[in-house]
């Protein structure tokens, strides 16, 4: 997910991208919105950031396959088409970071992006653990990089913070207000007996979505599994009966995304 919205963001924000006028990009979770309550260790570096998580867009709020079929959009998996570690990294996030400081490392003195980037290499590496062998040199120079002008401690203490089980009231209530109820009230509201369908894309995604050409609408989207098969897509039929009223469709802004405008 983190990689997903990073990269987003710079493709978003690159002066070739500014100069072509071309459509929009924007970064889709491939989870339900109330998966999140499953994702703590994402949700609460959102909140951490001070990321305004109303604004993401989730897999049940957007017809991507809908949209794909009338050509629409076009879709670019994070971890298979782009951010490829080919174990030669323990992060897509270092990869990424390498590519910031390459295309665009005026976006990378963003701190919300260093932060994610940071949290991102930190959780996949377990802290550059050596016991663990998840990390290279590059992921390391990578911390490096992303650390400096931060305090001393701050790759221990974000980790650390990371790895709690975060029960304060103001998380919680975020969780409530940007994800909805948790899964076990639901399961009581309705007496306990209904089957949870989950899906099997574990990721987050990124669609860019031409404004004045549709068709020619263009999606990033960081998946950590390959995509299911048509018969098991996570979108959900139209003419099946919800449980719930969907949430009114977002309109993807990048500045209200990282709290820098009107919310």
């Amino acid at each position: 997910m983190v990689a997903a919205i990073c990269y987003a963001w710079m493709l978003e924000n690159r002066e070739d991208k500014k100069e072509d006028g071309f459509g929009v990009v924007v970064p889709v979770m491939n989870v339900k919105r109330a998966r999140m309550w499953k994702h703590r260790k994402a949700a609460w570096l959102f909140h951490r950031v001070g990321i305004d998580a109303s604004a993401l867009l989730f897999s049940d709020e957007v017809d991507l396959e809908g949209l794909i079929m009338a050509r629409q959009l076009s879709i670019l998996v994070v971890g298979q088409d782009v951010l490829k570690t080919n174990n030669k990294v323990g992060s897509q996030c270092t990869i990424l970071t390498d590519h910031y400081c390459e295309d665009a490392y005026d976006l990378l003195q963003t701190p919300n992006i260093k932060k994610l980037l940071l949290a991102g290499i930190l959780l996949d590496t377990q802290n550059l653990s050596n016991s663990a062998r998840l990390d290279t040199n590059r992921d390391v120079e990578a911390v490096q990089l992303l650390s400096v002008g931060s305090e001393l401690n701050l790759r221990q203490e974000l980790y650390d913070e990371l790895m709690q089980e975060h029960k304060e009231n103001s998380f919680l209530e975020a969780l409530r207000r940007n994800y909805g109820k948790p899964p076990n009230e639901n399961i009581e509201e309705n007496g306990g007996s209904q089957e949870h369908k989950i899906s099997g894309r574990k990721s987050a995604s990124i669609f860019h979505q031409d404004i004045n050409t549709v068709n020619k609408a263009k999606q990033v989207s960081p998946a950590l599994a390959p995509p299911p098969a048509r018969a098991s897509s996570p979108i959900s039929n139209p003419t099946q009966p919800q449980q719930s009223m969907p949430r009114p469709k977002n309109k993807f802004s990048f500045a209200k995304f990282f709290g820098f405008g009107s919310k």
